[in-house]
């Protein structure tokens, strides 16, 4: 039997722990968020998984985040890339209080190279017993898993819910962190432990526009997160908000740019008016704010997990809006049946035509509208699965998801053009370990 805490899946009659935390600090091993040992200045660690994803339809394929592209086309069986991955770990302690830690993440995204799969890279400095500060390439700490975010032994699905963790692909920040942890047992009548953590810096990511020769390095910049989390007995609650702007242009489509700046200069009645407001809501160029409120009960028994988010953006084409799930599972010995609920829903409404542009409907109007419209995320999942905990480091698990995208509401997944697609079954099972 296990039990999920402060630092992730614990299963109780393992060895003792290497840090507080248990289990979870093997898991925090593998996530750069653990000090050195004094007597072990060279640690290797990973983690992996070998996963299989199957749907039921011939015109669409499903994606983990939005930086990954089919293969293979529109394939009923996306096959083993969705969910599998393989991650590697090296972490050198300087001095008790330095430590540098390096992590590789090969899974499938566009861009697969080695400023890509790399993870993190960062120098971890004690400077205070309460107080830990990062600087390089941290983790993104906006949501309840973000430390094991890529783990997947650490988690009870074989996959973190996409309507909440698929919308966005930043994994990482290049930049400085600093978290403050407390005790309240000193001067309130409980034993909950707090961490508050703040950071800033800018992060990038390459996402298929322009499908499988295309492509477009999104850069955000002056990125800032706060994040406040306790765990007292059973209960583990976490608050983050972070702010952050997408910067430049997207250069495939700066022919469509052109033109829809020409016809908004042009003086036409209705029909430049909504050329402009086009122009605005397609770039990509915005500020986003997000904030999540997150919540885990794990008695030994039952296990609970559930977030919620809310995400805003000036303009259209940037995805926004609120975004949840809710989680219960069972442990019955080394089982754990779990179903989940999920579900996006957008803050901008479908976009439709509010002028006739003559012989630029289709040269300017609809491909705006449809690019407008293809970002939306609008869908819910009901999922139901089991995981079975076979080894102290390996676990198999089986999910099937049904999923409802109401119309012009793709945003997380890869179909062919004018498919009528609206619900999609998706079976999946995964090996999951750490080493």
């Amino acid at each position: 039997m296990g039990k999920f805490n402060f630092f992730g899946w614990h299963r109780e009659n393992q060895a003792p722990p290497l840090f507080p935390g248990a289990w979870g600090g093997l898991v925090l091993l593998a996530l750069g968020n653990i000090p050195a040992f004094a007597e072990e200045s060279l640690r290797l660690s990973g983690f992996g998984t070998l996963g299989y994803a199957y749907d039921d339809k011939p015109d669409i394929a499903p994606a983990r985040d939005v930086n990954q592209l089919p293969k293979n086309g529109y394939a009923t069986a996306p096959g083993w890339l969705v969910d599998s991955r393989l991650g590697v770990q090296i972490e050198y302690g300087v001095s008790p209080n330095i430590d540098l830690v390096g992590q590789l993440v090969l899974r499938d995204q566009f861009r697969a190279d080695f400023n890509s799969s790399t993870e993190l890279a960062y120098a971890s400095i004690r400077a205070q017993p309460q107080l830990d500060i990062r600087v390089g390439r941290i983790n993104y700490d906006a949501f309840m898993m973000s430390d094991y975010r890529n783990v997947g032994y650490a988690y009870l699905w074989v996959r973190p819910p996409r309507e909440f963790y698929g919308w966005t692909p930043i994994f990482s920040v290049n930049g400085i962190d600093a978290a403050y942890n407390l005790l309240t047992d000193d001067f309130l009548a409980d034993d909950a432990r707090w961490r508050v953590k703040v950071q800033a810096g800018s992060s990038s990511y390459s996402a298929p526009l322009g499908g499988k020769n295309g492509g477009y390095d999104f850069n955000t910049d002056n990125l800032t997160a706060l994040s406040v989390t306790r765990q007292s007995g059973s209960w583990r609650l976490k608050a983050a908000h972070s702010r952050y702007t997408k910067d430049g242009e997207i250069p495939l489509f700066n022919p469509l740019f052109q033109g829809l700046e020409s016809v908004a200069a042009a003086g036409i009645p209705l029909v430049s008016a909504e050329a402009a407001d086009l122009r605005k809501n397609v770039t990509v160029r915005a500020k986003t704010s997000y904030t999540t409120l997150g919540a885990v009960y794990d008695d030994g028994t039952w296990l609970l997990q559930g977030e919620l988010g809310y995400s805003t953006s000036a303009v259209n084409a940037a995805q926004h809006g609120r975004m949840g799930y809710l989680s219960i599972g069972r442990r019955l010995g080394d089982w754990t049946p779990f179903v989940m609920l999920a579900a996006a829903v957008p803050d901008n409404d479908i976009r439709y035509a509010a002028a006739d542009w003559g012989a630029y409907n289709a040269k300017l109007r609809d491909p705006t509208l449809n690019i407008i419209n293809a970002t939306r995320i609008e869908q819910s999942t009901l999922s139901v699965g089991a995981r079975w905990d076979f080894s102290r480091q390996a676990a198999l698990k089986l999910q099937w998801d049904r999923t409802n995208v109401q119309p012009s509401g793709f945003g997380l997944w890869w179909r062919a053009p004018g498919s009528p697609t609206s619900r999609i079954d998706l079976l999946t099972a995964t090996l999951d370990f750490m080493f």
